[in-house]
């Protein structure tokens, strides 16, 4: 059971509040409402079925899911698995303002479990990782888990407080806030994990905080270190077609995102259905093709944005990754972001942004690394067992004993 994993280590500096997630009955009956009554558009030689993907979702996706969406899908039952996790909020006060900060959690009696925080990506949410909790549930007693692991919602996303209105939020600040969650916790060391702007969190962390020990990455998006330079495998060197690929048609969303945050924002805030499409696209673009999400994963997803109304608070990072030019950021290739600490690397061939061993190795002492040849951009969600084995293999190296 899930409360056997939910006892707070005694050197928390503030206990955390137990916390259900129970969305208001007139709320879900609204969301149907919205459905009913929301238009798809009419057909076009854009959104027919045999040029899905080439343009986006196809109209009879759209028009299934929506179906699905409004007359089967069951939220209640989305809500008892959340709450079959222990769930908690805490306050963390970050210079004059002081965020609630909702996270999932799997505390270990172990005296010696490590604490691993999971940071999760755009347009996912902290059930990316419910999943890898349920594995760790299975496999070990309270006693015998050997880390404390904290999921938790990044702030402006679902369950957590937004940013401030008075100030141009950075990836930096949450990671700060991030950092101040898990001191509050009793934490004065850690590890941190993440794909998508969590591996942005995770490694602004690392590089930030000497509380941070080591940093395992799914996603280490960068321009080429050394054109023509460095070694690239045959999968690597598929997955770099891709990428260009990706670059040429695939971020025309993020452009959106960075340069029109307000109009995309009250956009996709008014319709349940362009949120489906918008969001239902990236699930089904950016995973592996040979194994796509289940749509009620999808819709699971897509309506706790809705619920929650975070769609225009969680986009703001797209403002700082597009400020930067491509050959010179998209983050982990960055100057000042070197991690010079164990850093762990796994690469998922059907990732959006596949890049090399030999590239990720040029932003930080990378310690640890493996190819998947299955498995996309959500791999917490795609291939938990896979990404859980890896993140387990990392903490199992001699660096982090020797820290212990």
């Amino acid at each position: 059971m899930s409360s056997s994993f939910n006892i707070v280590p005694d050197t928390a500096k503030r206990q955390p509040q137990p916390f259900e997630l129970h969305v208001d009955e007139g709320k879900l009956h609204d969301l149907k409402t919205l459905l009913r009554l929301s238009p798809v558009g009419r057909d076009a030689y854009e959104n027919q079925e045999e040029r899905a993907g080439k343009y986006g979702v196809s109209r009879a996706w759209l028009l299934d899911a929506k179906a699905v969406w409004e007359r089967d899908f069951d939220w209640r039952k989305q809500e008892g698995y959340i709450n079959s996790f222990p769930n908690y909020t805490a306050a963390v006060t970050d210079d004059t303002h002081t965020f609630t900060i909702h996270f999932v959690a799997l505390f270990s009696r172990n005296p010696r479990a490590i604490p691993l925080a999971l940071f999760h990506g755009w347009p996912g949410s902290f059930l990316e990782f419910l999943p890898i909790l349920s594995l760790l549930r299975d496999k070990y007693t309270p006693e015998t888990l050997p880390y404390h692991i904290i999921v938790p919602s990044l702030p402006g996303y679902t369950l957590s407080s937004p940013p401030p209105l008075d100030r141009d939020w950075q990836i930096a600040d949450t990671a700060r806030v991030m950092h101040r969650l898990l001191l509050s916790l009793g934490f004065d060391k850690y590890v941190v994990q993440g794909g998508d702007i969590g591996s942005y969190v995770s490694r602004t962390m690392a590089v930030t905080y000497p509380e941070c020990l080591g940093v395992h990455l799914n996603f280490c998006m960068m321009p080429e270190p050394a054109p023509g330079g460095l070694h690239v495998t045959e999968l690597e060197a598929k997955g770099l077609k891709r990428l260009d690929e990706f670059m040429q048609t695939g971020l025309s969303y993020g452009q959106m995102h960075a340069h029109r945050p307000a109009t995309i924002g009250h956009v996709l805030s008014a319709s349940p259905v362009a949120l489906l499409a918008w969001i239902g696209e990236k699930f089904s673009q950016w995973s592996d093709p040979a194994h796509p999400l289940p749509l009620e994963t999808v819709l699971a997803d897509v309506t706790l944005y809705w619920l929650t109304e975070c769609f225009s608070t969680c986009i703001h990072t797209y403002r700082q990754d597009f400020a930067v030019p491509p050959t010179k950021g998209y983050f982990h290739g960055q100057e000042g972001l070197y991690i010079k600490k164990p850093m762990g690397y796994s690469y998922f061939s059907w990732e959006l942004g596949p890049v090399p061993k030999s590239w990720a190795e040029t932003s930080g002492e990378l310690v640890w690394f493996k190819a998947h040849e299955r498995g996309g951009h959500f791999a917490a969600l795609e291939r938990p067992r896979e990404l859980l084995e890896d993140v387990e293999a990392f903490l199992a190296m001699e660096w982090l004993q020797k820290e212990g």
